[in-house]
């Protein structure tokens, strides 16, 4: 191999390692493989944008049984405002 050729191919290995890292840095961070779920953006999504309504129904949720988590309280409003939506 002369040195021409060897140019080109350091060169193909930068610009291949250079696409790589650009793909693998803009994937989300997730803890979990697969696609995440926003449950909060749903319910906000579901209020129309009214972050004030989201955070009533959360809390009237969590009021109805404290022993909820967070994440379990959203899932419930959502439903909820989902089913009144019908």
């Amino acid at each position: 191999m002369n040195d021409l050729a060897t140019i080109w191919l350091v060169l193909a290995a930068v610009v291949a390692a250079l696409v790589l890292l650009r793909i693998f840095r803009n994937r989300p961070k997730t803890g979990k493989r697969g696609l995440g779920v926003d449950i909060d953006g749903d319910l906000l999504r579901a209020c129309r944008g009214d972050r004030a309504m989201a955070e009533r129904l959360i809390q009237h949720e969590l009021a109805r049984k404290p022993e909820l988590s967070r994440p379990s309280a959203v899932l419930l409003a959502l439903s909820r405002l989902r089913d009144d939506k019908r």
